[in-house]
């Protein structure tokens, strides 16, 4: 009775998370995805492209925002797997319950998930940020039929990796 169970990695932070969705991302052989934190300042969704597709996982009952990201990470972690393992179908209303975990390093944490956001890796070179940035804004730009919302994401989060570069 003394160990504790729980289906959330508490001890990771949203930079640690975002690390671990690029890797299952690139080893599932996605590239077009991307983390959006919720208005309330603790939810987050997941979204990402598989045959032509958006599929979109959020997770907003965790005390904080690095919780609800690793609940998004746990639940396409395990739909890679089920989908290895040839099992299909979408399951809703699935709720979490974890501790609370105090903020660190919040502006490594906003460097990252702009990073991830716009689909580079944090040791970018500018160059290479610029060349992303250039593709991505082609399909996600309004004016070229693109969502709007998205559109300002990626934005923000290229003005912010260029000012952070300097």
């Amino acid at each position: 009775m003394g160990s504790r169970i729980s289906v959330i990695d508490s001890e990771k932070t949203v930079s640690q998370t975002l690390a671990d969705l690029r890797r299952v991302f690139k080893g599932w052989g996605i590239e077009d995805w991307e983390p959006v934190p919720g208005n309330d300042g603790r939810s987050y969704s997941v979204r990402y492209l598989r045959g032509n597709q958006w599929t979109e996982i959020a997770s907003q009952l965790q005390p904080n925002k690095a919780m609800n990201l690793r609940v998004c990470y746990q639940v396409i972690t395990y739909l890679k797997l089920w989908e290895n393992r040839g099992v299909t179908g979408i399951a809703k209303g699935v709720t979490f319950v974890g501790g609370i975990v105090p903020a660190k390093n919040q502006d490594r944490d906003d460097y990252e998930q702009s990073c991830a956001i716009l689909g580079v890796d944090p040791t970018s070179s500018v160059e290479e940020i610029k060349s992303v940035y250039r593709a991505k804004v082609q399909y996600a730009h309004p004016d070229k039929g693109g969502d709007p919302e998205r559109f300002k994401r990626i934005q923000k989060a290229y003005d912010y990796i260029l000012k952070v570069k300097g």
